[in-house]
């Protein structure tokens, strides 16, 4: 039921986080509208599901205020009539929705009136948090979570390239474990077509896109991701822009505050990007270990079956990875320190570190088999083994650094840290037995991480190092003396190492 009509006024106001009308205060009061409510803006018959915030002061009775994101979004036009009415919700999703609460299996008619109504922006972030809490509570249907995908995939746009075209993911949960800034660059060079693209740090102090951003643009155009790869094979692109699987970003929306990401979404979420970007063979990457994302090997064998029945099911040929996550992998936490450590691999400085570069160098191998450039692992390895010493790998990440608008000629030593640092030191002689990656993600998150990509923690001493009373542990940097401290405090509560 339609209540009243009302101007398009644009405001030039980005929102960042939803697409959202702004109405008159009063007038919205008199109509029983508040700002938990949505509404429906209808135009030309077509209707188009916002959120609503209110002000007296920016908009006048009859009008409403259209931030970017609504104008970007939805094809309505500035100074438009619209008809404004209560949102009509799917009972079908609804329904669906109550069924996976009670643990009982969904349709394909439910599964697509649910992805819809996402797509749409009609589930409210509270129902939507019932439907992803469902993941936390049950086992995942295969036959569901792989119709979930690629009906999920269907919500954005769909690339499609005539070559091989790979991806490696990793489903987190290590810290410092920057491999895709290594491998994108390095299988490019030898014809592996990587359009690779990510996310914002959900769990993490940093995560793929706060690296890229230290050296690069990655907010790409989807013209500016064919053209990229086209002409070096490759790009580093964040999701973000790209409406890929969009209706998976409302889901990550409704998780992130938690720092909590179900498996069953995490998998459906990653596949469905993939198959939208054109990927044909895909590698994931799941560390295990004690205080990693996946602690379990029987859990990360369960999750790895699962990406490769959905891989089977999209025509992407899968394989999975399952690696230890005892501790972070290179001695850097935070983008900043991350990156020093991806090009220090990439220069093959002295200093580099050699576990970043085996894993990266582990996960190439397998990639260069699964993408038919060579038949077995040892060939594929020593050939990106090769790649790395003679400077190959670097020479396309400089390609990729200059077209994606960076300096090609950036060097890891000089990359700037926070300037505030403290330094901790062992208390005992000893041997390092154990490290709580949760710990350190922790504190590098306190100092400032992923949000100021200068902060974080470098790390002196690895899993099994001798240590001295007195020798430096890690260290800390941030741009803010109140976030150092408040991590210095962090740090004497509880030990990150375990010392024997």
């Amino acid at each position: 039921m339609e209540i009243f009509s009302a101007k398009i006024i644009p405001l030039n106001v980005a929102n960042g986080d939803g697409i959202i009308a702004i109405l008159n205060a009063e007038q919205a009061s008199q109509y029983g509208i508040t700002q938990h409510d949505k509404i429906s803006l209808i135009r030309k018959g077509e209707e188009y599901v916002v959120d609503v915030a209110l002000s007296s002061e920016y908009v006048e009775p009859w009008t409403i205020g259209a931030t970017t994101e609504l104008l970007e979004n939805y094809p309505i036009m500035p100074w438009d009539n619209v008809l404004v009415s209560f949102m009509r919700n799917n009972p079908l999703s609804l329904q669906a929705i109550r069924k996976k609460l009670l643990g009982e299996k969904i349709t394909t008619e439910e599964i697509d009136a649910i992805v819809e109504d996402i797509q749409n922006n009609k589930l409210s972030d509270l129902i939507l948090a019932y439907y992803t809490a469902t993941s936390f509570f049950y086992k995942s249907d295969p036959e569901e979570l792989a119709y979930t995908t690629k009906a999920t995939a269907y919500t954005g746009d769909m690339y499609r390239f005539p070559w091989i075209v790979a991806s490696k993911y990793c489903i987190g949960g290590v810290s410092g474990n920057e491999t895709t800034m290594i491998l994108v660059p390095l299988l490019a060079s030898l014809g592996i077509v990587m359009p690779k693209t990510f996310s914002k740090s959900i769990t993490s102090p940093a995560a793929t896109w706060e690296c890229v951003e230290v050296l690069m643009r990655s907010e790409l155009k989807k013209s500016e991701i064919i053209r990229l790869v086209e002409k070096y094979g490759c790009c580093l692109a964040r999701n973000g822009n790209l409406n890929l699987a969009p209706a998976n970003d409302r889901i990550i929306k409704v998780s992130s505050p938690l720092g909590m990401e179900p498996y069953a979404r995490m998998i459906s979420s990653i596949m469905a990007k993939n198959y939208a970007m054109g990927i044909n063979h895909c590698l994931i990457d799941i560390p295990v270990g004690p205080t990693a994302k996946v602690n379990k090997q029987e859990d990360a064998e369960r999750i790895a079956q699962h990406f490769k029945n959905i891989g089977a099911s999209l025509g992407i040929k899968t394989e999975v990875a399952i690696t230890k996550a005892e501790q972070p992998i290179g001695n850097g936490i935070g983008a900043v320190l991350q990156v020093r450590e991806v090009l220090r691999v990439l220069q093959q400085h002295e200093l580099r570190a050699s576990d970043l570069e085996e894993k990266a160098l582990d996960l190439a191998a397998q990639l260069l088999v699964l993408c038919g450039k060579n038949e077995n692992y040892q060939e594929a390895y020593r050939l990106a083994k090769e790649t790395l010493q003679n400077w190959d790998a670097r020479k396309k990440m400089q390609e990729i650094i200059s077209a994606q608008e960076g300096n090609p000629d950036v060097d890891s030593e000089g990359l700037v840290l926070g300037s505030q640092t403290f330094d901790i030191v062992s208390e005992r002689d000893g041997k390092v037995e154990a490290i709580d990656m949760k710990y350190l993600n922790m504190l590098a998150k306190t100092l400032g991480a992923p949000w100021d990509a200068s902060a974080g923690i470098f790390l002196h001493k690895k899993l099994y190092d001798n240590v001295q009373k007195g020798e430096k542990l890690f260290s800390f940097y941030a741009s803010s003396e109140n976030k150092l401290q408040m991590a210095k405090e962090l740090a004497a509560d509880q030990a990150a190492y375990t010392i024997v």
